[in-house]
């Protein structure tokens, strides 16, 4: 079998047999692909840590006839601090769950692979899971060429304001409360959703600790970026539902 090398992040990793597991990897270099981590279920296994999901490691692997088979791996960054908080955690199972849903096996993407491995450094860094998930979607949204228009009215050309817009996914951006009646899907948010849009567009991994979006303006965002993922993948993400989930019993127990 002709064997090579490859920089991959496990995005999911499925129990085969009692000792084995296959893994759908995000390379670098040969973009998404599945491939088999034999014994890597053993106790032991030098393949048990580099098949965990969100792993990043250097890959050694093997042609296959239906699938890849992964030889040897040196784990580069497994986010241990990540690993450690359950939110952070169904974030990054989420940024995952994203990248796999919106990418066919054995396209090359090097920006989408360094996309993904960007937002995993600044979850790991301690900066706020929420506002990275947003940050998150609009880089992928924009390697992958389906980022929303936010910076004027789709229809007039103009800029916005602090008025209420409509947040079209079918027209791919926003519309002015001037303009004609908004499409079905539209969902109506304050102006300055839009301008949250563009300050966390013009970030830079470094700066978004100091990034203040207050909790309105989060869940504004959260609505459009997800509305506007759903209609594109004409799916729900079971992460997503996590990330609520694990918010939820979080605030049950700050509250208390």
């Amino acid at each position: 079998m002709r064997t090579y090398a490859a920089s991959g992040i496990v995005l999911r990793r499925i129990d085969l047999g009692e000792k084995d597991r296959i893994l759908t990897i995000l390379t670098k270099e040969l973009g998404k692909l599945s491939a088999v981590a034999k014994g890597s279920r053993r106790p032991g296994s030098k393949l048990g840590g580099a098949s965990e999901p969100f792993t990043c490691s250097k890959m050694l692997l093997a042609s296959g006839r239906e699938l890849d088979v992964l030889s040897q791996a040196e784990i580069k960054e497994s986010f241990p601090n990540t690993r450690s908080e359950i939110a952070r955690v169904a974030y990054a199972i989420y940024f995952l769950e994203l990248v796999n849903h919106f990418t066919e096996e054995r396209q090359p993407n090097p920006d989408l692979f360094d996309t993904l491995l960007s937002a995993l450094y600044v979850l790991e860094s301690g900066t706020d899971p929420e506002i990275t998930a947003r940050y998150f979607e609009l880089q992928l949204l924009s390697v992958l060429g389906y980022e929303p228009h936010f910076d004027g009215c789709l229809r007039c050309g103009r800029r916005i304001g602090r008025e209420r817009v409509a947040f079209s996914p079918s027209l791919g951006g926003i519309v002015c409360g001037k303009c004609s009646a908004a499409p079905n899907d539209a969902i109506w948010v304050p102006g300055a959703a839009a301008s949250y849009v563009r300050a966390l567009r013009q970030a830079e991994p470094q700066t978004l600790r100091q990034l203040n979006v207050p909790p309105g303006a989060r869940r504004d965002l959260a609505r459009m970026l997800r509305w506007h993922i759903r209609y594109t993948l004409d799916r729900d993400l079971k992460s997503a539902e996590f990330i609520r989930a694990v918010e939820a019993v979080e605030c049950t127990f700050s509250c208390e």
